[in-house]
């Protein structure tokens, strides 16, 4: 696909701060438990080959976790035939999602109360695109099925796939 045919981009990162906080726990405790035992290896104390490979492991997870998140990558982009999603480094091409049978498009930002429906549990029974963040728009289409996707930029991105659908 040419560039010239791409109405709207976005590129969301993942944002979700309970799961970085959980992250960037485990990488502290990686390195203030583990680091300390490797650093043993051929002293006096020196830890026995179990504890070693244990805190090695430990040690690499504690890096390679914030570095998978770091990589999270969201793209979305509204073509002249679709909407396309693609979830970095998880997915290697874009997910097309036509926009023939478009029936309401609207911007959605969860109340006080309600349950964050770019969330997990909303998705096990929706389609729905994210990668942490709590603002986004909702795709209803003719045939009853919704699709959520996350948004900084929701009415862009409407007035984007509106575009594209009167075009048709």
């Amino acid at each position: 696909m040419e560039n010239s045919d791409i109405l709207y981009r976005e590129a969301n990162h993942f944002s979700h701060s309970l799961i970085w906080l959980v992250v960037i726990g485990i990488t502290f405790c990686s390195v203030y438990f583990a680091l300390p035992q490797l650093f043993e290896i051929g002293s006096v104390n020196s830890p026995s080959e179990t504890t070693v490979v244990v805190s090695s492991v430990f040690l690499a997870i504690g890096f390679i976790l914030p570095t998978l998140l770091l990589t999270i990558k969201m793209r979305i982009q509204v073509r002249s035939d679709g909407l396309y999603v693609k979830i970095l480094p998880f997915q290697l091409s874009f997910n097309k999602i036509s926009l023939s049978g478009l029936q309401n498009c609207e911007s959605y930002v969860p109340q006080k109360k309600e349950e964050n429906k770019l969330g997990l549990r909303y998705a096990m029974s929706k389609k729905a695109y994210s990668v942490g963040g709590r603002r986004g728009i909702r795709l209803e289409f003719k045939d009853g099925n919704v699709v959520l996707l996350e948004s900084r930029r929701a009415e862009k991105f409407i007035q984007a796939i509106k575009t594209v659908s009167t075009s048709k």
